[in-house]
């Protein structure tokens, strides 16, 4: 009605013999496998409306993504791996997906929000937030993981993040424009993903080929942690846009 806008959808969809890349027992290393049902279903709303020389926008996703069969995958980084339940926590052992386990690396929250306010008819200001829910850390498949500040660091996810982003445009001519952006606005210090992995570091940075001793057939129990992949630091740009006719 009038300035007003909205939109609001659901949607569930099964995959067969999806294709899905799991961690090997090295940190960084792995590989795509079959796995024999997943499904994704959520939701998706918007709304937007313009109040004078001001517009402003929302839009809102939920999803969620799951394993729909049951599944053996490397759990090595996993403090609930086969080894680590018969007594032997450090060592490789595998994991078991049961059907509905959350898949890794996918956020169930995805918020967006916008701005764009019109200062004059040739000085345009905006800004953006985009809020993101945690994630589970890959190894982590079948959602068990439990840190014992030992033999497993590390929560096993990615937290939740929000980033505030500001940009202006100035157009000087019809065919010229001044664009400045900047993004990350308050420089947030946060992770886009995690992982699983084993660590031969301790929390001073210092390395040790054995860090828990033992030895056996096995081999040596190692520490394991969770890695994260650090979202981008504040990025400030400007530019000029020239449009030909």
């Amino acid at each position: 009605a009038g300035n007003l806008r909205w939109n609001a959808g659901v949607f569930s969809a099964e995959n067969q013999n999806d294709i899905l890349f799991v961690a090997d027992n090295q940190a960084g290393y792995g590989y795509f496998k079959n796995f024999g049902k997943t499904r994704r279903r959520g939701l998706e709303l918007g709304l937007s409306g313009e109040l004078g020389k001001l517009n402003l926008g929302a839009q809102y996703t939920w999803l969620d993504a799951t394993y729909q069969s049951a599944e053996t995958v490397n759990g090595s980084s996993n403090s609930s791996n086969d080894a680590a339940r018969a007594g032997n926590p450090g060592l490789d052992g595998t994991i078991g997906i049961r059907p509905g386990d959350h898949i890794p690396l996918i956020p169930r929250q995805i918020l967006k929000l916008f701005a764009h306010y019109s200062v004059s008819p040739s000085f345009t200001l905006n800004g953006t937030v985009v809020a993101v829910s945690g994630s589970l850390a890959r190894g982590n498949e079948n959602n068990g993981h439990q840190p014992d500040g030992k033999y497993y660091l590390g929560p096993g996810r990615s937290a939740g993040y929000a980033i505030f982003n500001l940009g202006g445009n100035y157009r000087v001519t019809r065919q010229l424009q001044l664009l400045a952006q900047v993004n990350n606005v308050f420089d947030r210090q946060y992770s886009t993903a995690a992982q699983l992995g084993a660590t031969g570091f301790d929390a001073n940075g210092n390395f040790a080929a054995r860090p828990l001793g033992g030895s056996g057939a096995d081999g040596y129990p190692l520490r394991q942690s969770t890695f994260y992949a650090p979202g981008a630091p504040r990025q400030i740009w400007v530019g000029l846009r020239y449009v030909f006719d």
